[in-house]
């Protein structure tokens, strides 16, 4: 079919070229979609691609130019992108997974929660910056140090790690509707074949004590004289110590469930986000792996892979399926 000479806005059906990479190398590594856009993974960054007819759908802009915009300033090199976004595009393949369950959705959730664990791992790097600049000038200057605001901080940390964990629960939510709300780990258990599926049990107990504690800190900062008014929550800034030495700020939570001994608050932060990354890629997997979809009559599994047989592009993706065929 040819195009019209005259139609000013002929150029949005041509070829074009655009500008994905940030740098050097920064080579393409997937295109996604999510909720009708798509999404480009390069080593470096996620950046959405917007086409003029998405912006402009009724065409009264001729001089409108497809575009990039920026999503984040991580990519396929960076772990984080890896273990959700990019392991999700690769398990919520359409056809992959039973009817019913959504395979947008799923990556849609698993894109939320990147965002919230970059999220949260700036927060991370910014506390780390300051807490090095002070540490620097530990002997140097005629007064303890004092790190400003930092309850503010920690709390913050905290209070933004239950968006995190609403969507550890979104993603049980997709596979079993009614696993939802307060006590949802112990619902999602319900599910689950206490022969056949020991070790998914086993997994989520292990994690069950953890996310509701980090729900009972996030409920102790926002109702400090509420129903947990007897719990004990201590952010402990620089403090100079009888024989002379300088401990780097700590936390301590105390309650009849659920306990975290002193800890400097870097720690606290970095295991945080460490945990948080692992329960959500165990969690994704576990429930794929149990809701395939068979090919061709022969059963579709969920298999890791090992790290020297993983593309360069999807060096952190540590799954995929695998068909066992019968014949």
């Amino acid at each position: 079919m040819k195009s019209d000479k005259n139609d000013p806005f002929a150029y949005r059906s041509q070829g074009g070229r655009l500008e994905l990479g940030s740098e050097e190398g920064d080579n393409i590594s997937a295109m996604i979609t999510v909720d009708d856009k798509l999404i480009c993974i390069t080593r470096k960054n996620i950046r959405e691609i917007l086409m003029a007819d998405n912006v402009d759908p009724d065409r009264t802009n001729s001089k409108m130019n497809h575009n990039v915009q920026n999503i984040l300033p991580y990519g396929s090199d960076n772990e984080f992108v890896g273990r959700t976004f990019q392991q999700a595009s690769v398990l919520f393949k359409e056809g992959s997974l039973n009817k019913g369950i959504s395979h947008n959705k799923g990556i849609n959730i698993s894109l939320s929660f990147l965002k919230e664990i970059t999220s949260l791992d700036n927060l991370r790097r910014n506390y780390i910056r300051e807490e090095e600049t002070i540490n620097s000038s530990i002997g140097k200057e005629p007064h303890a140090p004092n790190l400003p605001n930092l309850e503010q901080k920690v709390k913050g940390f905290i209070s933004n790690t239950d968006h995190a964990c609403g969507l550890i629960m979104g993603m049980s939510n997709l596979f079993y509707p009614d696993v939802k709300g307060k006590g949802w780990e112990s619902k999602l258990i319900t599910k689950l074949d206490p022969e056949t599926q020991k070790d998914f049990i086993k997994f989520i107990k292990s994690f069950e004590v953890y996310t509701t504690g980090l729900r009972r800190m996030r409920n102790k900062i926002e109702h400090p004289h509420g129903e947990l008014k007897d719990d004990l929550f201590d952010i402990v800034n620089y403090k100079l110590n009888p024989d002379n030495t300088i401990s780097t700020p700590a936390i301590t939570y105390e309650s009849t469930v659920y306990n975290i001994p002193k800890i400097k608050v870097s720690a606290f932060m970095e295991s945080t986000i460490i945990n948080l990354v692992n329960i959500f890629e165990s969690l994704m997997v576990y429930l794929c792996s149990l809701h395939t979809e068979s090919f061709a009559g022969d059963e579709r599994v969920v298999a890791s892979i090992q790290e020297d047989k993983r593309q360069d592009s999807e060096k952190h993706v540590g799954f995929q399926y695998q068909i066992l065929w019968t014949e």
